[in-house]
């Protein structure tokens, strides 16, 4: 197989540049390289080329594919993205999907009318690409959708000898073999298993999801505990607070009460010093007048 992906997919000066709102370049290869979804349909609704090539020789459907860009991938194809371009090698997008492993854009390719036997780099075929990097999933749709299993490429080989892959191998005989009915037989068996993978995949989404559900729930009810307790610690230390204000208050009712009682005895002591003092010289002035007579 002799696809290349280059270090650089594309360059893009100046190449499927539109103007964007107010005047902003838009440049349809940016855009899917950015996976850029919304800047991609404002390309093509200002009437961007779809079938112009980057300076890398891709258009922007293929480059769309090499990217996995799902989305744009599908955007391109409404919009008439022709499914047949290639590269200056002669690979089209359904070999791209079929090198990446991209089995869902393959089915899409395929429903668009991409030609599941195209002519390649080298005389690949998609299925000689799949087959020889083990795309499992991608070997699948390209059989049920008519792959041929006997075409040879540049070197003579078939997509059989190229498979690495047990399962791919055992799926080219059988569809060698038993031709319409083996590939129909195929296409139950993998309908099966994706519908099967589908809901396993339903089931673990749904316990994902439970599960979350449940830490969110475990952790709304330690916010409630902690809540609680930090308005008991509140309620606990609101308490202590009074309590200790309403001794305090009483420790000062008892000092200015003690004060009271202390300047009243002083008032007291001296009012009764002066009545000592004044009854005292009373009586010296009595002694002084009974001894002058």
């Amino acid at each position: 197989m002799a696809i290349r992906i280059a270090s650089k997919l594309v360059q893009t000066r100046g190449v499927g540049r539109v103007l964007h709102a107010d005047d902003e370049a838009v440049d349809i290869f940016q855009a899917i390289k950015a996976k850029d979804f919304e800047s991609a349909q404002v390309a093509l609704d200002r009437g961007v080329d779809l079938e112009q090539t980057s300076t890398g020789g891709v258009t922007p459907l293929i480059l769309a594919v090499q990217l996995g860009a799902a989305q744009i991938v599908e955007l391109l194809l409404q919009a008439g993205a022709d499914v047949h371009a290639a590269t200056r090698s002669g690979d089209t997008a359904l070999h791209w999907a079929a090198y990446a492993g991209h089995s869902g854009l393959a089915g899409l390719l395929l429903e668009a009318g991409a030609n599941v036997d195209a002519v390649g780099e080298l005389g690949n075929r998609p299925l000689h690409v799949a087959a020889s990097k083990g795309h499992e999933q991608v070997v699948g749709v390209l059989l049920t959708h008519n792959a041929h299993t006997n075409y040879k490429n540049a070197y003579g080989n078939t997509a059989l000898s190229l498979a690495t892959s047990a399962k791919i191998q055992a799926w080219i005989k059988r569809v060698g073999e038993g031709g319409a009915a083996e590939r129909a037989k195929l296409g139950q068996e993998l309908a099966a298993a994706e519908a099967e993978a589908e809901a396993k995949a339903a089931e673990r989404r749904a316990a994902e999801e439970a599960e979350a559900k449940a830490r969110e729930e475990r952790a709304a009810a330690a916010r409630k505990k902690r809540e609680e307790e930090d308005a008991e610690e509140d309620r606990i230390e609101e308490l202590e607070r009074a309590r200790l204000r309403a001794e305090e208050e009483e420790r000062r009712r008892l000092e200015e009460e003690r004060i009271r009682a202390e300047e009243e005895a002083k008032r007291l002591a001296e009012e009764e010093a002066k009545r000592a003092a004044a009854e005292a010289r009373r009586k010296k002035r009595e002694a002084a007048k009974k001894n002058k007579k």
